[in-house]
């Protein structure tokens, strides 16, 4: 028997040999002792479980996938194999069976537990693969996706479980680079953006033993031919108009000073642009005021943090379009 069924994003089908090992029986019609092989097949992250048997005494009337929550398990969210196994002609499952005599061999995995009426013989199984998955849907799952558009840096939160992140630029629909992989929560791709166009990147997390997460895609960062060619040359945009926030904001002031939060999340050793303004925020997270050097160049931020362009300092320097100091 075999079942296709699709988990949220991961389309399983089990296949499960159930072979029958017999002892010596007090009678022939009772099955005295049952082991449960499941094998899978993994293409990716799609996985294939088919559940047979070669038994003649009982077969299998049923598989499904349920929720811990369905049977009162530990972990109401994990995703649970239910096997239901039907005696044939006049057989019957001893009492036995299920409390001593079920055992799994195959696919790795551990026997929730297991009830039977005689007729009828129903294991419910934590398969290790379908925990790894249940670990991929909760603890690999990114957010706030953002670039940083002075420089073409990508950023993004960590994942709870990730080791690792795998992350690739697209101009438009094309692919600009090959997939890259990083321990940080950033990628500098400045030196990739080399033409005009609208720039994403897509982004996952992974484990050391492998398990990915699921792709997750920027939102779009139109760039000119101008402020390319500056950016792959090390430099920063002159264009600093940017889109503003994707998502609402918040300032937040303590003693020290002001921060920036943006879903539960505060910037930190980097500008944001907010309200048509840029703003450096330090180490700490806090908004920084007089001059910054930002990749050997100096920008002015004035008391409330904005920075200035093209104008003169109140110290009497002169910075452009950048917000750069032009050396006058």
């Amino acid at each position: 028997m075999y079942l296709r069924k699709k988990i949220i994003t991961l389309l399983g089908a089990c296949f499960c040999m159930i072979a029958v090992p017999f002892t010596s029986m007090a009678s022939s019609d009772t099955i005295q002792e049952v082991k449960i092989n499941i094998g899978l097949q993994q293409d990716g992250n799609d996985v294939e479980v088919g559940v047979t048997t070669d038994s003649n005494m009982y077969h299998v009337d049923d598989v499904d996938v349920i929720r811990g929550s369905d049977i009162n398990w530990t972990d109401d969210d994990a995703h649970i194999l239910k096997v239901r196994l039907k005696a044939d002609d006049n057989n019957t499952f001893s009492e036995g069976t299920i409390k001593k005599h079920l055992s799994i061999s195959g696919a790795s995995g551990t026997l929730v537990s297991c009830q039977s009426n005689g007729w009828d013989l129903t294991a419910y199984i934590a398969l290790d693969v379908f925990y790894k998955y249940d670990l991929d849907v909760r603890d690999l799952a990114l957010s706030d996706l953002e670039w940083d558009e002075m420089n073409g840096i990508a950023r993004w939160n960590a994942a709870g479980d990730a080791d690792k992140y795998e992350v690739q630029l697209y101009r438009g629909s094309q692919s600009v680079t090959s997939v890259f992989k990083t321990e940080e929560t950033s990628y500098d791709f400045s030196s990739f953006i080399t033409k005009s166009g609208s720039y994403t990147y897509k982004v996952r997390a992974i484990t050391d033993s492998s398990l990915k997460g699921s792709w997750k895609k920027s939102e779009s960062w139109h760039v000119n031919l101008k402020d390319a060619e500056k950016i792959s040359s090390g430099g920063s945009a002159d264009t600093l108009s940017g889109p503003g926030d994707s998502r609402s904001g918040k300032w937040i002031k303590d003693d020290k000073g002001w921060k920036y939060r943006t879903d539960n999340t505060y910037m930190v050793s980097n500008w944001k642009y907010i309200n048509g303004s840029w703003y450096y925020f330090n180490e700490a997270g806090y908004m920084v005021t007089g001059w910054v050097n930002w990749k050997n160049k100096w920008y002015y931020c004035g008391d409330d943090g904005a920075m200035d362009t093209n104008t003169t300092t109140p110290d009497g320097y002169r910075v452009g379009n950048d917000g750069a100091w032009t050396g006058a």
